[in-house]
């Protein structure tokens, strides 16, 4: 046990921890003590490569992944649209039109790209979703780094740790894995692309205040919505960023900024309403209001729980209670607990990066609790989780620096995130397998519906 603690330490501290504590207890390593001297002002690069070298380890199977048949890959990515070709007449179809119940022209011309160079080979696909996913992992880097200057004082060292974490967890979580490995929600990956980039150009606006950056940000939210419709969460996003760079929120100057924002927003969501069909609204028969806020309590619980813990993750998860039924009095745990938790730990959960991660986890997870009746039949989906989980693990990371660097238990909390971390890296490995083609994804589904409690009455409804 003794020697896998100090195995488990020296690989941690290698990475991440200043090089003054590292050549105090590992500095008798040769290639541990290449790599402090030459790294030790400069972790960005370090940090990244171990990024790389995660999600290459989780991600170098999708070589052999095939498309989904019957899990809408032969509509969404294998359509004419696709086959059109990179000319101003099929891209003006692709800008005007609604496809299957969605608007995503962005998303499309990224198909049609890809068949332009490569085909239908699903290889290429595949690829260029993990390349995307990967690109997202290190902005996230990036875009954390400059909020924990927002939110602290702390080195410049200490920072690039917090955001390595944050960006470690988020590129190896299985929870993230659905847009990835299934090229039908590159959407997803794609529209938190041009987001994170946007908010980045924002951070960036209000430092320099050059109208440049504002335009930037603006163009930019407008190609995320593009790619999908929860882009639309960026305007508060940004006044998050307001108050953790402690903007004065009563200056009505700083509201006429997101003005465009929240404009374009109201747009973003009528084209919305719109490709879904009125008919289609119409015909959705959705819970109660009052069932829709306990509802939405255990959704916002599934979603909290499946970021930091993703055991049992399918790709469909039934509404716990037919629409007509009587709603289960065991929901009711969910809301009583969201309020129990935020009474008891209010001063904690008071400390400005707790209100930063948290924030950053409801603004992105909001419009899809079940508060709002929508066109779908399952009661969270994995995909809708992916910028969300940005805020836990900022906590996560916030959380294990500090305790590494003041804590008394430096071993015990060592110790638990070399765990915590080989277990999302290894289940991550495990569960990307599902995604091989229609008949894993169903086999899965089925293993997991099958040891529902509530299986044989799923199954007589469908």
């Amino acid at each position: 046990m003794q020697k896998f603690f100090k195995e488990g330490k020296m690989i941690y501290l290698s990475c991440t921890l200043n090089a003054q504590y590292m050549f105090k207890n590992i500095s008798t390593i040769p290639f541990v003590k290449h790599v402090l001297l030459k790294y030790p002002t400069k972790p960005g690069i370090f940090h990244l490569s171990i990024i790389f070298l995660s999600l290459l380890f989780v991600y170098w199977q999708v070589h052999s992944f095939k498309f989904l048949i019957g899990w809408d890959d032969q509509w969404f990515v294998l359509n004419r649209y696709t086959e059109g070709g990179l000319n101003w007449r099929n891209i003006y179809s692709i800008l005007k039109s609604f496809h299957y119940g969605q608007y995503s022209p962005v998303n499309q011309i990224y198909y049609t790209l890809l068949y332009y160079f490569f085909g239908y080979n699903p290889v290429y696909y595949h690829i260029a979703g993990v390349i995307i996913h990967l690109l997202n992992s290190f902005l996230i880097y990036y875009l954390v780094k400059k909020i924990c200057f927002l939110i602290s004082s702390s080195s410049n060292l200490k920072n690039s740790q917090i955001a390595f974490i944050t960006a470690l967890l988020f590129a190896i979580s299985p929870f993230n894995q659905e847009p990835v490995a299934w090229v039908a929600a590159s959407k997803v990956t794609i529209y938190a692309f041009f987001y994170i980039i946007s908010v980045i150009f924002y951070c960036n606006y209000i430092r320099s205040s050059r109208p440049f950056y504002y335009y930037l940000t603006l163009l930019f939210f407008l190609i995320s919505f593009g790619a999908k419709e929860q882009a639309v969460s960026l305007p508060f996003c940004l006044i998050l960023i307001d108050y953790l760079n402690n903007r004065d929120l009563k200056n009505k100057m700083i509201w006429y900024e997101k003005l465009p924002f929240f404009i374009l927003s109201l747009l973003f969501g009528i084209v919305t309403i719109q490709s879904q069909g009125v008919e289609v609204i119409e015909d959705t028969h959705f819970y109660p209001m009052l069932q829709r806020i306990v509802l939405s309590c255990f959704t916002l619980s599934e979603y909290f729980t499946k970021s930091l813990v993703p055991v049992n993750l399918s790709y469909l998860y039934p509404f716990p209670f037919r629409v007509d039924d009587v709603m289960p009095l065991w929901l009711w745990i969910y809301p009583a607990a969201i309020i129990g938790i935020i009474y008891c730990y209010y001063p904690f959960v008071r400390k400005k990066w707790i209100i930063a991660g948290l924030a950053f986890f409801i603004i992105h997870i909001g419009l899809v609790i079940n508060i709002f009746s929508l066109a779908r039949f399952s009661v969270i989906a994995d995909r809708y989780a992916y910028l969300a989980t940005i805020g836990l693990y900022f906590i996560l990371g916030y959380l294990f620096i500090n305790g590494m660097y003041n804590s008394r238990h430096k071993r015990l909390i060592l110790c638990a995130g070399f765990i915590y971390f080989s277990c999302f890296l290894i289940y991550s490995y495990i569960h990307c397998g599902v995604w091989l083609n229609t008949s894993t994804l169903k086999d899965k589904l089925k293993g997991t519906m099958i040891n529902r409690s509530d299986f044989k009455m799923w199954k007589k409804e469908n």
